[in-house]
């Protein structure tokens, strides 16, 4: 083998090494930034663009404090579910679900449901309006800790234990 040829073939070694060598890195994720620009995939997700979202919110009106639980899936798509859950109270604990892709609706007091469905339209524009509320507020949250504001009713929220992208069960989703 003439000296000319070991050169090319070296050449072409270090070549094709080097391009396995930057394809293997990008393709393992550590080329830096992810999410944006460039035609990589988004893998940061926020309250606006997550598919589930979960929180716990303090709604304070008038002097009286009232807990929620709010869980939804689904969200950003036709079949968004809601379940929220407003604990303790004088008249006990109420639990809500919104299915939009069957429009159906279910309430409980204290753990007993009632299908509630003839109502859907009334049900999602009052607990879906809060729901987007929430949601648009927390747009400003900092990602990490509490998050307060004033809804335009004049009640003072806070927002804690926010949770983006959980798992959650279906079962959270149906009356049980």
């Amino acid at each position: 083998m003439n000296s000319k040829t070991m050169y090319i073939l070296v050449a072409a070694l270090v070549i094709v090494i080097v391009v396995a060598g930057v394809g293997i890195y990008l393709f393992m994720g550590t080329g830096g930034g992810g999410g944006g620009g460039g035609g990589g995939t988004q893998d940061t997700y926020t309250v606006t663009n997550a598919t589930s979202l979960q929180f716990e919110a303090n709604v304070t009106s008038q002097g009286a404090t009232i807990t929620y639980d709010w869980a939804g899936t689904n969200l950003n798509l036709t079949n968004v579910m809601l379940r929220i859950d407003l604990l303790g109270g004088e008249v006990g604990n109420y639990s809500y679900i919104l299915n939009a892709g069957n429009q159906t609706a279910w309430t409980a007091v204290n753990g007993e449901w009632t299908d509630i469905s003839s109502d859907f339209n009334a049900q999602w524009n009052a607990w879906g309006t809060q729901w987007t509320g929430h949601v648009n507020a927390l747009a400003n949250w900092s990602g990490t800790g509490d998050y307060t504001y004033t809804a335009t009713d004049g009640s003072s929220i806070t927002i804690y234990n926010i949770a983006i992208n959980p798992t959650l069960s279906d079962s959270l989703f149906q009356p049980i």
